[in-house]
């Protein structure tokens, strides 16, 4: 028979240790929380706002798109991290009842649990299973009830189901507690790859909604460049429509992007090094 001080102290024990995995599952929430509110704080300091709406067919139309999918999926997963964890928070209770239900079966949400109190038949009280302790019980109260049952023997009879309702209490403490473990450790699982969703969500985000500054272009149609040095020039996107490179030496220079139209290429040195006059003249198709 088990003493009231080793009860006392048995369920001390695992509701301190309850608490310490609700202590956990309070620092998650509030860690899922904060990275949420990052998420919303961030987004007012992103240029979200300003990406241009459309079909996806370039990498800044796709911007907007990978903006808005990105910040759905880290806050969808920072919601799911939350309601795992309040899950935890939760008010749980094993009953024994519960614990023989998914004794026999081959898979349940106590498996871990019954597979716990196989490997440490100890915490069964003396029985051998939880359906024997039930059913001692519920012999020891049929008995109590007999009409002809001595008012002393009624007594011992008591005592016995006391006896069997603190072994009882004692083992479905032990199931909570191996319960609560067991859905701490998946729900940590779970955290894991929600962190994973979650990070890529916000980089996707923040590289999404915050787009490189547009670099001015530079406006130099009809402009005159005889005989200029332009050597490693940087004219990227340039409108250079009807310029006059007449020995200009644009070795090296970057037109990507450049419009060129009406340009006057006369004995100019072409970016790839060749001269427009052995180029019929143009430098089109040697600007790299």
């Amino acid at each position: 028979m088990i003493t009231e001080g080793e009860a006392t102290g048995g369920t001390d024990a695992l509701e301190r240790g309850n608490d310490r995995i609700r202590d956990a599952a309070k620092w998650l929430v509030a860690s899922a929380a904060a990275v949420g509110a990052a998420m919303l704080a961030g987004s007012q300091l992103s240029s979200i706002g300003e990406l241009p709406l459309g079909v996806p067919d370039s990498v800044d139309r796709a911007r907007l798109w990978v903006a808005v999918t990105g910040a759905a999926a880290g806050l969808s997963t920072v919601v799911y991290a939350i309601w795992t964890a309040v899950q935890i928070l939760l008010p749980k209770l094993v009953l024994v009842s519960d614990l023989d239900a998914a004794w026999t079966q081959r898979r349940s949400e106590l498996t871990t649990v019954v597979e716990h109190f196989r490997r440490n038949p100890k915490y069964l009280q003396g029985f051998s299973t939880p359906a024997d302790i039930i059913t001692a019980r519920e012999e020891l109260i049929a008995a109590q009830r007999e009409p002809s049952t001595a008012d002393d023997v009624r007594t011992q009879l008591a005592a016995g189901i006391a006896d069997l309702d603190e072994r009882i209490t004692a083992i479905e403490d032990t199931a909570t507690h191996e319960a609560l473990k067991n859905q701490f450790r998946h729900a940590l699982r779970k955290l894991m790859l929600a962190t994973a969703v979650a990070a890529i969500g916000i980089v996707a985000f923040a590289w999404a909604a915050n787009p490189p500054a547009v670099q001015p272009t530079a406006d130099l149609r009809n402009a005159r460049f005889v005989d200029a040095y332009l050597r490693d020039a940087d004219l990227r996107d340039a409108k250079l429509d009807h310029a006059d490179f007449t020995n200009a030496d644009l070795t090296g220079a970057d037109l990507t992007g450049a419009s060129i139209g009406g340009v006057v290429w006369r004995n100019t040195i072409c970016p790839d090094g060749t001269n427009s006059d052995d180029n019929r003249h143009t430098c089109a198709g040697h600007l790299s």
